[in-house]
């Protein structure tokens, strides 16, 4: 259908219900979704209720005869409300679609559908009907969207949608658009806008109440006024098909007809409406009578039916019924207005003893039917357009007032409070059947927030909905809100299924969804009503409030927020911050307020890096302007893109790449998805920017990013539009490139190199082109081809042709598919294969996915052709290799009875062994291909062949059957049961599969071993409680299955049963004496299994049935253990009333206090603390509760263990206290909170003994300060540097090491590695701080530590500055100590001349005995070093310990060339 469509699969090519009865249209490649308004829904109901021929005349029309020519234009039907325009809508669809050649596309725009009254819900709906078709997707959906839309993960913008139509459209040609009801879309010329540049593509047929307006050039208009006869005989059909069973006489149904068709006034629906009334009439005196008193209008006749209502005793329920009808934003079920009508607003209560028994049956009862139907999917809806028109205009107010008074406001705020009184029901732990038994639910959980929003678009404080979302909004821990967000959470999409056992960690703040649902009065409200929120929250989608309001591009409630301290940098989500958000989505007044709040222009992290990437990204060039002039950092790099160019590069404008460049962006940056720009470019497929790069000598060659090179790229990219313009524009691009030297035979791992890409895209002209720039024909390049020569072999004979006459080796090696024999072979090309063999190509060449050419032909394409000239040519018959091991079993796998009796035939081994499947029978058994495991079995097939998948055939039937298989392989002796395989047995295989009993039951005939182990499951009856098949766990049982055995996935069958929630099949084991507690090394107990799978029910039987609940094993030691980490706050106050011991130790975590406070969980820790617990209880690896809780960074939880008496100075664990715990994560405030509770400030702990001294070391500076003011001893000696100050030396943190000095350091403090701060501060060489400490007196005499004193260190690394600092601040020059004695030793032994100069020029003794080398000569001489002797002998006449005769030998043995 569509060319290159290989990559993409029609997941649901159908109809889809998401949780409403809202149908749509869902479709996936990868993770790529789209939802679409269904418009078939419409259609089918209109062909239901249209009476055969009504409509037919407009097909006979001269003007819909013109436009059904194919000329491209628009077709204006015009007509009054209620004259039968979607009648006509629907027969052209029917005319349309009864023929085959002609493509036709509809939409029916409903406005009592919300999301079919929209540009967007066309553009969607449309594309789905015309890019997906046959089973496959349209290549350009990937080009446009899903590589444009982060993977397809994010919903399009409009713009996105209407460019992908634009490109699908132009690619397709020539199409017939069919729009019914045009009146009805709320953004009609935004339709036309978007239908503009496609205008020449398509032929479009519009029916509206309105007449065209003259922009949107109409060719054909067609008046419904005019066509008065048509209307008529239209009239009297569908008269005769409603009354027909009547039996009128002629004259009265002449009568009836008169009357109708002249009161009609040109509208169908008064008439429709008229003929219910004369169906109820039993006399034609009745119908006589009926017709002096028909209304006259149809605002009349629903007038009539309006008081009708009011007078029955249905009234109040009919007024909030018909509020729903026109307000809801999508149809309502029968079931759900079941619901509706169980809610009382004026108690605010839902009460299930007023659910209605017999509504269905009853519904017109409530309702006329003039006013509303029932399909036959139980789906209520307003009868017709007009009828919301009607109950919704202000005129109607006075005859609506005797029923219920009806405008937006008070609609919306119904339905509102509706929701959330139903919401709030959801107040216990039980897990509800939401769908089945709530139908509602979705629902209210959906769209609560969106009929508020209307509220607060309108500036209303409706305080009775207000006050009910505050009620569910207030605490996020409550029931009724997290089973809100387990129902249907506001970042979920409109497709997502409901979460009973929801992760509670996953459940965000009210705040935070406010922010997503863009109500801005509500998060007020919450604000005020907590006046300590935390608005910096982190989590969800979005991570913070902050971020989620820049998203949705909602200015007062980012406003809002900063007002009330959001972090405006706060990193985390999908942008990494609010301003890459906000750049993302367009909005610079909400970036222009964040800078304005000091948001970090250049900060880094989320989907694109930074905001100006984000910006570049969307093409939108003021914000990119907006961010360069607040100091953007243009080369700034990370991100999808790698940086703002790159994203420009392949999303923007030729205009904004040239900004970019303006501001000195590197055009050879490298990094992100395309590597560089000009990759990036080149895969966008824009010749502009290309250009424009390589002016601004972009590197052509650049390796790397998802296409290796610039020239791949442009190759391999997606064109928008499938047509001469776009191949001549590849084609430019590429020939751009060569002009500028790319390389042509650059190799990329996967796409191989540029002539492998051309030729497997079938570009003739790209392969000529690439060949005359010398394209190595025969170059090795990529995994999955190998060769050009094996890419073309797939597709193209032409550019084969072509390749073969340059030389190309035929019988290369290499690819998926080995050679391009197998290639052509696979792909099924008999034209390519014959051309091959004429070439002589090796028609027994092993290798590839296939092994060779034979068994690639017989398992891809079925081409009996490509078999019978393969086997003409000599192919060996029974090769081995490949994937099935031999050409028999590929074509018995797949089915091809024709290429199986021709490989029989050329005496292909009918036994052969090897590949996938051991044997051609176990393939053909697998496959369930009946007559060929007959024709196998006929050429003596060995029934009882091992190995494969499966090990046998009688496995392989077993488990994919049908019975008949099995029934055929045990007539030829099957062995019952033989061992190996997936499955064990072939008794095994059956339980496991798809329940099928008979299978097992014939296998048991056959004396099956019931208890044969091995296998995946160990025994079948663990396979069929572990695939919940009851029926044959209870066969099996009957025939003495061991219902205890062990082995296999689960261990044992009763723990199969638990961890898959087969509550029916593990009572069954129970009551078979299954050993409740048997043990299992991985998941220890049934119990425990059920725990961890948070399993409720089970977890309550297996306990009843005598579980162990104290049972040691497992990985998480016990059943307890498990709940708690799986977070299941239920399940651990059952275990609990079980006397589950809370101190047991073992597991993972220890115990179930260490799994609470490891997984953050308040509730649970506070239900186990009430359960005679020691909160002191020692742990591994923290040492304490109280550790761990700190280490886990939660103020919570800490507060919940010193609640309960936690020794906040307990010692041990890795940082040795709690204290020093909290200055590790960095967590200010439960440093606070753990020294009001009296921890104590200067406890020696852990490897770094102080808090303080722990704080400098891990460089946490902003943790110094509180614990300063806590009275932390600042001189308090630990740690290998012995002091704080010392250790912030080392360090290198100036402001540390002057902020400790102004608490009372010590200046002079001995110990440590260094012994003294001055002596590190020289060995690091920070001049700065040395000043520092010399400010504050620092002993720079002082002795001790490795160098002895400052001197000799800051020799030792050779600093000169720091060397003349400390003699200028009276350094003793030859102060003995340290490792080397002397600072001149120390010197001399690092060959620092310079130095050596320095200190001999100050005097230093150059006769000074002691250290290392025993003086510094012999230092100079034992480092080889004859610079320094040679200066140190200019020094001789101040040497008293050597002979004058030893200096002048030594003289000159420095000036010899060996010395050196």
């Amino acid at each position: 259908m569509f060319a290159h469509a290989s990559n993409f699969t029609l997941v649901e090519p159908r109809l889809q219900a998401a949780h409403t009865i809202h149908n749509n249209y869902h479709w996936s490649e990868s993770s790529l979704t789209v939802l679409a308004p269904d418009p078939s829904t419409n259609f089918v109901a209109a062909c239901d209720k249209k009476t055969s021929g009504t409509g037919d005349w407009i097909l006979s029309d001269p003007k819909y005869v013109q436009w059904c020519e194919g000329k491209p234009g628009t077709l204006w039907i015009q007509g009054k409300v209620g004259s039968g325009k979607t009648v006509l809508s629907t027969t052209i669809i029917e005319h349309l679609q009864a023929h085959p050649t002609l493509m036709c596309c509809y939409y029916y725009f409903d406005n009592r559908d919300n999301l079919k009254t929209t540009a967007r819900g066309l553009l969607k709906s449309l594309l789905l009907q015309m890019a997906t078709r046959a089973g496959e997707v349209h290549p350009l959906l990937h080009a446009h969207w899903f590589a444009k839309c982060n993977e397809g993960a994010m919903e399009p913008t409009t713009n996105d949608l209407s460019a992908t139509l634009t490109a699908v459209v132009k690619d397709l040609c020539s199409i017939y658009l069919v729009l019914d009801a045009m009146d009805e879309c709320i953004e009609a010329n935004d339709v036309f806008k978007h239908l503009a540049g496609v205008k020449d593509n398509l032929c479009i047929a519009v029916t509206s109440r309105y007449v065209a307006e003259s922009a949107y050039d109409v060719p054909w208009c067609l008046h419904l006024d005019d066509a008065e006869p048509a209307f008529h005989k239209d009239v009297l059909k569908y008269l005769q098909d409603k009354l027909n069973h009547r039996k009128m006489k002629p004259e009265l149904f002449d009568e009836v007809v008169d009357h109708l068709t002249r009161g009609a006034q040109g509208q169908f629906r008064w008439v429709d409406c008229q003929v219910a009334v004369l169906q109820r009439c039993k006399t034609p005196k009745a119908i006589r009578e009926a017709l002096k008193k028909l209304p006259k209008t149809l605002e009349e006749t629903y007038i009539v039916a309006i008081k009708k209502i009011a007078e029955s005793e249905h009234a109040h329920d009919a007024g909030q019924l018909l509020i729903w009808l026109a307000y809801a934003f999508i149809p309502l079920t029968i079931a759900q207005v079941t619901e509706i009508l169980a809610v009382d607003l004026n108690v605010q209560t839902f009460d299930l003893d007023e659910r209605s028994l017999e509504l269905e049956a009853g519904a017109y009862e409530i309702l006329d039917s003039t006013l509303v139907t029932v399909n036959v999917d139980k789906v209520v809806q307003l009868a017709h357009n007009s009828v919301k028109e009607f109950l919704t205009q202000s005129h109607s107010q006075k005859h609506l007032s005797e029923l219920i008074e009806i405008n937006e406001h008070l609609a919306h705020s119904a339905i509102c409070q509706t929701c959330l009184i139903y919401l709030l029901q959801f107040d216990s732990k039980d897990i509800y059947n939401f769908e089945e038994d709530y139908p509602l639910a979705f629902y209210a959980a959906q769209y609560w927030p969106s009929h508020m929003r209307h509220l607060e678009a309108k500036g209303i404080q409706d305080t009775s909905a207000q006050d009910l979302a505050l009620t569910l909004l207030k605490n996020s821990r409550q029931l009724p809100y997290v089973n809100w967000i387990r129902i249907y959470g506001p970042e979920r999409d409109d497709n997502a299924e409901c979460i009973p056992d929801l992760d509670l960690a996953k459940v965000q703040t009210a705040l935070y969804y406010m922010a997503c649902e863009g109500l801005q009065l509500m998060m007020q409200l919450l604000l005020e009503h907590n006046a300590h929120a935390n608005v910096n929250a982190q989590g969800g989608q979005y991570r913070n409030a902050l971020q989620a309001a820049a998203t949705k591009n909602n200015k007062g409630i980012v406003e809002l927020l900063i007002d009330h301290k959001a972090d405006v940098n706060a990193q985390g989500g999908e942008y990494g911050n609010a301003l890459q958000a906000a750049a993302f989505n367009g909005t610079k007044d909400i970036i222009q307020i964040l800078l304005e709040h000091k948001a970090d222009v250049n900060a880094q992290g989320g989907e694109y890096g930074n905001a100006l990437q984000a910006a570049a990204a969307k093409n939108n060039n003021d914000i990119v302007e907006l961010l360069l002039e607040h100091k953007a950092n243009v080369n700034a790099q990370g991100g999808n893109y790698g940086n703002a160019l790159q994203a420009a590069a392949f999303n923007g404008t030729k205009e904004l790449v040239q900004v970019l460049l303006d501001h000195k962006a590197d055009v050879n940056a490298q990094g992100g998805e395309y590597g560089s720009a000009l990759q990036a470019a080149a895969a966008g497929s824009n010749k502009d920017i290309v250009e424009l790069l390589l002016e601004h000598n972009a590197d052509v060659n650049t390796e790397g990013g998802d296409y290796g090179s610039a020239l791949l790229a442009a190759i391999e990219a997606r064109e928008e539009h499938q047509d001469a313009t776009a191949a001549k524009n590849k084609q430019d691009i590429v020939q751009l490139l060569l002009e500028h030297k790319a390389d042509v035979n650059a190799k990329v791992e996967w796409f191989g190199n540029a002539l492998q890409s051309a030729a497997a895209k079938g570009n003739k002209d790209l392969v000529q082109l690439l060949l005359d720039h010398n394209a190595d024909v025969n170059a090795e390049a990529g995994d999955y081809y190998g060769h050009a020569l094996h890419a073309a072999a797939s597709n193209t004979k032409d550019i084969v042709q072509l390749l073969l006459e340059h030389q190309a080796d035929i019988n290369a090696q290499g690819g998926i598919y080995g050679n391009a024999l197998q290639a052509a072979a696979a792909k099924g090309n008999t034209d390519i294969v014959q051309l091959l063999l004429e070439h002589n190509a090796d028609v027994n060449a092993e290798g590839g996915e296939y092994g060779n050419a034979l068994q690639a032909a017989a398992a891809t394409n079925n081409n009996k052709a490509i078999v019978e000239l393969l086997l003409g040519h000599g192919v060996d018959v029974n090769a081995h290799g490949g994937e099935y091991g031999s050409a028999l079993q590929a074509a018995a796998f797949n089915g091809t009875k024709d290429i199986i009796q021709v490989l029989l035939d050329h005496k292909a081994d009918v036994n052969a062994q090897g590949g996938e499947y051991g044997s051609a029978l176990q393939a053909a058994a697998a496959e369930s291909n009946k007559d060929i495991v007959e024709i196998l079995l006929d050429h003596k097939a060995n029934v009882n062949a091992q190995g494969g998948e499966y090990g046998s055939a009688l496995q392989a039937a077993a488990y994919n059957g049908p019975k008949d298989i099995v029934q055929v392989l045990l007539e030829h002796k099957a062995d019952v049961n033989t061992q190996g395989g997936q499955y064990g047995n072939a008794l095994q295989a059956a339980a496991a599969a798809e329940g099928d009993k008979d299978i097992v039951q014939l296998l048991l005939t056959h004396k099956a071993d019931v208890n044969a182990q091995g296998g995946e499951y160990g025994s079948a009856l663990q396979a069929a409680a572990a695939e919940n098949h009851k029926d044959i766990v209870r066969l099996l049982l009957e025939h003495q299955a061991n219902v205890n055995a062990q082995g296999g996935l689960y261990g044992s069958t009763l723990h199969a049963a638990a961890t898959e929630n087969n509550r029916e099949v593990m009572e069954l084991l129970l009551e078979h004496k299954a050993d409740v507690n048997a043990q299992w090394k991985e998941g220890g107990t049934a119990l425990q299994a059920a725990a961890t799978h948070s399993y409720y029910t089970i977890a309550n039987i297996l306990l009843k049935h005598g579980a162990d609940v104290n049972a040691q094993g497992g990985r998480y030691g016990n059943a307890l253990q498990a709940a708690v980490i799986w977070r299941n706050k239920d399940i651990v106050q059952l275990l609990l009333e079980h006397k589950a011991d809370v101190n047991t130790q073992g597991g993972k975590y220890d115990n179930a206090l260490l799994a609470a406070v490891c997984i953050k969980n308040e509730d649970i820790l506070e239900l186990l603390l009430t359960h005679n617990v020691n909160v002191n209880i020692p742990v591994k690896k923290y040492g304490t509760l109280l550790q761990a809780a700190v280490c886990a960074n939660n103020k919570g939880i800490v507060q919940v263990l010193l609640k309960h008496g936690t020794d906040v100075n307990a010692q041990g664990g890795i940082f040795g206290h709690a204290l020093h715990a909290a200055v590790y994560v960095r967590n200010q405030d439960i440093i606070q909170l753990l020294i009001e509770q009296g921890a104590d400030v200067n406890a020696h702990a852990g490897e770094y003994g102080t808090a303080l001294y722990a704080a400098v070391s891990w460089k946490k500076y902003d943790i110094i300060q509180p614990l300063l003011r806590h009275k932390a001893d600042v001189n308090a000696q630990c740690g290998i540097f012995g002091n704080a100050l010392q250790a912030a030396v080392y360090n290198g943190n100036k402001q540390t090491v002057q902020l400790l000095l102004e608490h009372k350091a010590d200046v002079n403090a001995q110990g440590g590695r260094y012994s003294n701060a001055l002596q590190a501060a020289a060995y690091m060489e920070n001049k700065n701080i040395i000043k520092v400490l010399l400010k504050y007196k620092a002993d720079v005499n002082a002795q001790g530590g490795r160098y002895g004193n400052a001197l000799q260190a800051a020799a030792y690394i050779g600093n000169k500055d720091i060397v003349q600092l400390l003699l200028k601040h009276k350094a003793a020059v030859n102060a003995q100590g340290g490792e080397y004695g002397n600072a001149l030793q120390a010197a001399v032994s690092r060959r620092y001349t310079h130095i050596v100069q320095l200190l001999l020029e100050h005097n230093a003794d150059i006769n000074a005995q002691g250290g290392r080398y025993r003086n510094t000569l012999q230092a100079a001489v034992y480092n080889n070093d004859p610079e320094t002797v040679r200066l140190l002998l200019d020094h001789k006449d101040r040497m008293h310990y050597l002979s004058e005769e030893y200096m002048n030998k030594l003289q000159a043995a420095v000036n010899l060339p060996f010395f050196a």
